[in-house]
């Protein structure tokens, strides 16, 4: 009587090859981005680091099946609904429309803002861009700084943009750009609403 090898667990390679064709990384940071939390919290609510979930949303770190879990749950949706989501993260064209937006931003302080996502949500993207669609009075504070550098093109409507405490009035046609160890923001004075194009690296949402 032959007698079958018991099988074996999928090696490293595999479980890595598996998280990747189920974008795993990709549908974390979507689904937190969904609900407006920040990496840090959602490090508190899972009880690891917040490394721990920048490694995950990457996919240098496959979780194991409670740590999904518990993640799934700490964002309030399920499995189903999890590996529902569409992160879109191999797509070369976004048709207008169809771009995810998102009413929150869970870093920087603000209101009034939408954020429309150029950069499809995925990790290893080197580039993160918006358009920050400002109602009037609306009004976005980044106090929070890192290395890399921003830049912005005002489509419509007119900025107070600050940065490092001056401020400029900028409206459709002008751009700016700097290192991102200085502090920004910026309010829409109106009349109507304000469009810019925002694009920064490295990706830190």
């Amino acid at each position: 009587m032959a007698i079958r090898n018991p099988q074996r667990p999928p090696g490293p390679a595999a479980q890595e090859e598996r998280a990747e064709t189920l974008q795993i990384g990709a549908r974390v940071r979507y689904a937190r981005m969904l609900k407006g939390v920040r990496a840090r919290e959602l490090a508190e609510r899972v009880g690891c680091t917040e490394s721990m979930i920048s490694k995950i949303e990457n996919d240098r770190v496959v979780p194991s099946l409670p740590m999904l879990q518990k993640i799934i749950r700490s964002l309030e949706t399920d499995m189903a609904t999890f590996f529902g989501l569409a992160p879109q993260n191999s797509s070369f064209i976004q048709r207008a429309g169809q771009r995810p937006v998102t009413e929150t931003d869970p870093i920087r302080g603000g209101t009034g803002v939408r954020y429309e996502r150029l950069v499809p949500f995925g990790s290893g993207h080197m580039l993160e861009a918006n358009i920050h669609v400002v109602a009037e009075g609306g009004a976005k504070v980044d106090e929070i700084t890192h290395q890399g550098e921003a830049l912005g093109y005002v489509i419509e409507g007119q900025l107070e943009f600050t940065i490092d405490g001056t401020t400029y009035l900028l409206g459709p046609g002008d751009s700016f750009f700097y290192k991102a160890h200085l502090t920004t923001r910026y309010r829409n004075p109106g009349p109507g609403t304000a469009r810019l194009v925002w694009v920064n690296t490295p990706q830190i949402h």
